[in-house]
């Protein structure tokens, strides 16, 4: 009976020491979380800014403020200060009436801070140029964003891109129709998708995966 005991009592130490271990990752579930929680550190005059983002953009910025207070303070600033409306290219719309679309997907949510929406597609021009295009395309904001052709369907990392993809430079904005010429003579039936990557951020914003 008395080494029954033991057992049981170490279990119960060893159970308590786990769930202390764990702590931050398990806490979420007990939170209280109330529609005008501030976020914390955010300055006064930003949280009605705050308050008026989507409840699950919310959400996912408290809950990464637990964890990484800096970035998550940096992606409030990012998300409040809103997107950014593409400049129209007049001559590119017009050559794309006549063009013949090589590839296309529909971009993704990856999660609550970081998705998109709209179509990606590479078109090849009547004069045999070739560009990548966004149609109705909109995702979430962020700071010093690239647009690339990568070889893997669904990258989210720098490191799935560094090496194996082709970089098509800045996201021109995280809203409205935007082409992007692609290299002459590049194979690019080795691309299986079209990625906007937040450099700022580290991490895929959306992706479409080409076919």
């Amino acid at each position: 009976m008395e080494l029954r005991f033991r057992l049981i009592l170490l279990t119960l130490v060893g159970l308590i020491a786990v769930a202390v271990w764990t702590f931050p990752s398990w806490r979420g579930y007990f939170r209280q979380r109330g529609e005008n929680d501030a976020f914390p550190g955010l300055e006064i005059d930003l949280q009605d800014d705050f308050l008026a983002l989507p409840p699950a953009v919310r959400e996912a910025l408290l809950d990464l403020s637990e964890r990484s207070p800096e970035m998550a303070m940096e992606m409030v600033l990012v998300n409040i200060a809103g997107g950014e409306l593409a400049p129209v290219d007049e001559s590119a719309e017009a050559a794309v009436k006549e063009a013949r679309a090589l590839a296309s997907g529909e971009f993704k949510e990856i999660n609550a801070l970081f998705w998109g929406a709209g179509r990606a597609t590479i078109y090849e021009l009547p004069d045999s140029r070739r560009i990548l295009r966004f149609e109705d395309f909109v995702s979430a904001p962020g700071r010093n964003a690239r647009v690339y052709l990568a070889r893997d369907p669904q990258p989210l990392s720098a490191l799935q891109l560094e090496g194996v993809s082709l970089d098509l430079g800045r996201l021109k904005g995280n809203e409205g129709d935007q082409n992007y010429f692609l290299p002459d003579d590049h194979d690019l039936s080795v691309y299986q998708s079209a990625v906007v990557f937040c450099v700022q951020f580290n991490t895929t914003i959306t992706v479409a995966r080409l076919r």
